[in-house]
């Protein structure tokens, strides 16, 4: 996305009010996580050419750094791993970049976190370093190939499957140490392209490193094994379930009870949504902007959630002009107890650390859009020679609240009969379903269906307090079909499915966003369950019904769906 030159008036200063609170001795996790990070200002001149590979050198790249020593040296942040979720530093797999990289963390971040407690997750460019892109059409035949070879925009054979993963496992030697999830016997997943880390024992965070890369290319060198396939190559979204199901089965039998995903690529890969609806938090790259599916400090409680929350920060380094800042993640998990029960909020709070220092962004140049070449100088900040940096409270986004239960924890007494389940809803005698809209050509609106037309639905909440049994309840309703979207009105008050889960627009951005979602309260009175929010109407030109957003009370029967929704 280019700049939001509306928000920068009072937004480009926020970081004048403070930023967030720092780790705090309770906390169990304190993790940094980042992707798509360019070059530290030492090492400027690696793999920079042909274009546009020179866009992960401009003052952007270097601000990450920078900022991040900031935070460690100044601001007192004390995190014991990192995440690079895809594209580190643009290397290929490289001996060189990969080294350069492991140097540059450890001198930025003052040793603060071990060389071992560094884990990447794979991109495209970390396959090859011009990211087996739509380059390769040029040799439809052939793969995309390991390392930094090539000719023009297309890759050269440089290195065996065995050399470069080796490079990786050298440079991290934390990937010899990470969790391979049970798989078949005959086989066995392999870092760095999938795996586990359970960073404390006493976390209840379970994270998995999936492979969706992001590549044009899916088919690499001829020595890469079936087990290493891209999710979104030949086979590869089976291969991505079995991976999911091996890593939920793992991690509940490690006793965890929170799930985040990482991949770089955000893509409907493993299309099963009973895996895909288990996993709390999903972090990606790929594309270079920042995003998330949640208001900025917003809270959501595990037992309401429905679909996985998602975070994009792409925005590492590479300076395509999609966005007029620079930022990381940090992520905390701070344990407490609500009444007898004990509980964890995971914090993940957004930083910048280059905000574009140019009255419009993106600016054209010879090298295509960009918005980094200069970052606004912010004062006391760390100077590595292009003006002071500091890590500064997210401009756009400054992340969530991740509000449950801890490990272990014993069950607490909630209004829980409803959440979790999926449902075929009969409002006041009629089904609810999908159908035609009563003024458009459209056929996504709620309307009355026979029973076998039911749409099941499941119900969400909103916010972190969990409704007490017997008190009312607000909900929304996600719609259980293939596009995954959830109850909307639009100007007229028809209600009908929003944007699906998987709906990105040009930037990468989710078009799903958790507060565009209608609430509905549900009460039971008397035995029966009531509904208030919305009334069956009739479009007068036609006489055909359909649900609108309305104040009015509805009684609402809830029938359990058998059939398998969720795959």
């Amino acid at each position: 996305a280019g700049s939001a030159l509306g928000s920068m008036a009072f937004g480009r200063w926020s970081w004048l009010l403070g930023t967030f609170p720092l780790a705090a001795a309770e906390d169990v996790l304190n993790v940094l996580f980042m992707a798509d990070i360019g070059h530290s200002r030492n090492h400027a001149d690696d793999l920079t050419k042909p274009f546009p590979m020179g866009k992960c050198a401009y003052e952007g790249a270097f601000s990450l750094y920078e900022g991040l020593e900031d935070f460690i040296v100044n601001q007192g942040a004390k995190p014991t791993a990192a995440l690079i979720v895809g594209d580190i530093a643009y290397g290929g797999g490289s001996q060189l970049v990969n080294n350069a990289t492991r140097h540059a963390f450890q001198k930025y971040l003052h040793g603060q976190v071990a060389v071992d407690r560094v884990y990447p997750v794979i991109g495209n460019h970390d396959i090859h370093f011009l990211g087996c892109s739509k380059g390769e059409v040029l040799t439809p035949f052939l793969p995309c190939y390991y390392g930094t070879a090539h000719t023009s925009v297309v890759s050269n054979y440089e290195m065996s499957f065995s050399q470069w993963r080796a490079n990786w496992m050298s440079a991290f030697p934390g990937l010899s140490q990470v969790i391979l999830p049970a798989k078949e016997p005959e086989e066995q997943w392999i870092a760095p392209l999938r795996y586990n880390l359970n960073l404390d024992n006493r976390s209840s965070v379970h994270f998995i490193a999936g492979l969706i890369s992001g590549v044009y290319r899916t088919y690499w060198n001829n020595d890469t094994p079936a087990v290493a396939v891209d999710a979104m190559g030949s086979g590869g979204d089976t291969l991505e379930c079995r991976f999911l199901r091996d890593s939920l089965e793992e991690g509940r039998r490690l006793k965890k009870s929170i799930f985040i995903y990482m991949t770089h690529n955000f893509a409907k890969a493993c299309k099963d949504w009973s895996l895909i609806s288990q996993l709390d938090v999903w972090i990606t790259g790929h594309k270079h902007s920042r995003w998330q599916s949640e208001p900025s400090r917003s809270e959501m409680a595990q037992e309401l959630r429905h679909y996985p929350l998602k975070i994009l920060i792409g925005n590492g380094g590479f300076d395509e002009g999609a966005s007029d800042t620079v930022s990381f993640g940090h992520l905390r998990e701070v344990p407490y107890t609500d009444g007898d029960q004990e509980r964890v909020k995971l914090h993940f709070d957004i930083y910048d650390t280059c905000i574009a220092d140019h009255w419009l962004c993106p600016n054209i140049g010879l090298q295509g859009p960009y918005c980094w070449d200069k970052c606004q100088a912010m004062p006391g900040g760390v100077d590595g020679g292009g003006g002071p940096r500091k890590a500064t409270t997210g401009l756009h986004f400054s992340g969530f609240t991740f509000d449950a239960p801890r490990a272990n924890a014993l069950p607490t007494e909630w209004a829980s009969d409803l959440f979790g389940k999926t449902w075929f809803l009969r409002l006041k005698e009629k089904w609810l379903g999908l159908g035609p809209c009563p003024f458009s050509d459209l056929a996504d609106c709620l309307v009355p269906v026979r029973k076998e037309d039911a749409i099941p639905v499941t119900l969400f909440g909103r916010g972190a307090g969990l409704p007490r049994k017997g008190a009312p309840i607000e909900a929304a309703l996600a719609l259980q079909d293939e596009i995954r979207g959830f109850a909307v009105h639009d100007e007229e008050n028809v209600m009908q499915r929003g944007y699906g889960f998987w709906t990105l627009d040009f930037h990468g951005h989710g078009k799903m966003k958790s507060e565009d979602a209608d609430l509905f309260t549900f009460s039971s009175k008397d035995g029966k369950w009531l509904m208030q929010g919305a009334a069956w109407k009739e479009n007068d030109d036609d006489d055909q019904e359909y649900l609108a957003f309305d104040g009015q009370t509805l009684e609402v029967n809830f029938e359990a769906s058998q059939s398998s929704v969720y795959v």
